[in-house]
């Protein structure tokens, strides 16, 4: 199951609007707590073998405090850490990637795994592949179309 705010409908129609309002104006940080923690409950009633993926904004990524809320969500949902998996973009890691790193270090201590979801929309260092501890990458479809195709000169 994958829970974010843009279901595969409305991934690049409403939510495409809503979600960059949202990180604008600070708002994405209770709504990204909210989806995560509701995922977490809702998972948590479902049988063991099923497992959770929640996007996460690069703002929410960065509030400080990210790592204790997952862990709040968790122990509150009673949901191992093991069936959530965070999945973030390489916007996470502009900037300071030194504290991307820490923070993503003590999620996978806790069990959490990491993907890195639309690779090759954004700055796609392959750098990243090599210092990030990602369990997935989710690579945009994008980046793969003409692959195999001869390029214009």
């Amino acid at each position: 199951m994958s829970a974010a705010l843009a279901s595969s409908r409305t991934r690049h129609g409403l939510a495409r609007g809503v979600i960059p309002i949202a990180e604008e104006t600070g708002l994405i940080v209770p709504l990204g707590e909210w989806v995560l923690r509701t995922a977490c409950a809702e998972v948590a009633l479902w049988p063991e073998h099923l497992k959770v993926a929640v996007n996460v904004s690069p703002v929410q990524f960065k509030t400080g405090n990210f790592v204790q809320m997952v862990v709040s969500a968790l122990a509150d949902s009673g949901l191992p850490a093991r069936r959530l998996e965070l999945e973030i973009t390489e916007a996470v890691l502009i900037g300071d990637d030194e504290a991307a790193l820490s923070v993503l270090h003590q999620l996978r201590n806790l069990g959490v795994r990491i993907a890195l979801d639309d690779f090759g929309t954004g700055y796609s260092s392959l750098s990243y592949l090599q210092r990030f501890p990602f369990d997935k990458i989710k690579i945009d479809r994008s980046f793969v179309t003409d692959v195999g195709k001869p390029t214009a000169r």
